[in-house]
């Protein structure tokens, strides 16, 4: 029989640089999703903006617009202000689960919910391990997991800010007094995801690209070790 040795590979200084890199933009992307700004928008409030003007001169003539963003930090705060919006009762939750219309935005979602839970387990291989590989292969899964996100989320912003979703069905309103208001309210121009989101998936790219370099660098020295152990033996 022939008796296979298994070499143990030593742990060297850059070995420990990559995975405290790898730690470091894994860690990264938590305060980055949870502090940074998730969504932004903007409403034109034309209808109000041409009331308004109607009582001033011609050179005060202006479309004004509300543009602000949302956080996971602040996230109650402007439930809470939809709600208003509404009614007391209104539930936010329960009106995205049971509306079609958010099931672009759920899915995405789901697809940042995996991408941060893939992100953890980076942590746990860079800190207790030496696989780059594995965490090369995690990475590539966590980007293509935020770049589907990305691209569900597309679906539900397009229509919203083509005039296809109204305000009044974003935020469930019925009646023709509730539908009136929210549609004088103004129209959506902007809708997009923000620094929240293209900070995990660019640091999920950034432990990507740090990662395949490291595989290049170490497969490029065991060529190295090969070609002078080859060497040796013809002398």
């Amino acid at each position: 029989m022939s008796k296979t040795n298994k070499i143990k590979q030593k742990t060297t200084g850059f070995d420990i640089v990559y995975r405290v890199v790898a730690a470091i933009m894994a860690v990264a992307m938590y305060p980055v999703f949870y502090f940074g700004k998730l969504l932004t928008f903007e409403i034109v409030h034309e209808d109000i903006s041409n009331l308004l003007n109607y009582f001033k001169d011609e050179a005060d003539k202006t479309i004004e617009a509300t543009y602000d963003s949302i956080s996971l930090a602040d996230l109650s705060k402007w439930t809470k202000l939809f709600s208003s919006f509404t009614n007391d009762d209104f539930d936010f939750k329960t009106a995205i689960l049971q509306n079609e219309m958010y099931t672009p935005v759920i899915i995405a979602a789901v697809f940042v919910a995996i991408a941060l839970v893939i992100g953890l387990v980076i942590l746990g291989f860079a800190i207790f391990s030496n696989k780059v590989k594995v965490i090369t292969a995690l990475s590539g899964a966590g980007f293509l997991s935020t770049f589907a996100a990305y691209i569900s989320f597309g679906f539900f912003a397009k229509p919203l800010i083509s005039g296809e979703i109204t305000l009044a069905q974003l935020f469930n309103v019925d009646g023709i007094i509730g539908s009136t208001i929210m549609s004088f309210l103004g129209d959506v121009t902007v809708f997009a995801l923000d620094t929240a989101f293209f900070g995990v998936m660019f640091l999920m790219l950034g432990i990507l690209v740090w990662s395949v370099s490291v595989l290049i660098v170490n497969k490029s020295e065991e060529k190295e070790k090969q070609m002078k152990e080859a060497a040796r033996k013809y002398r």
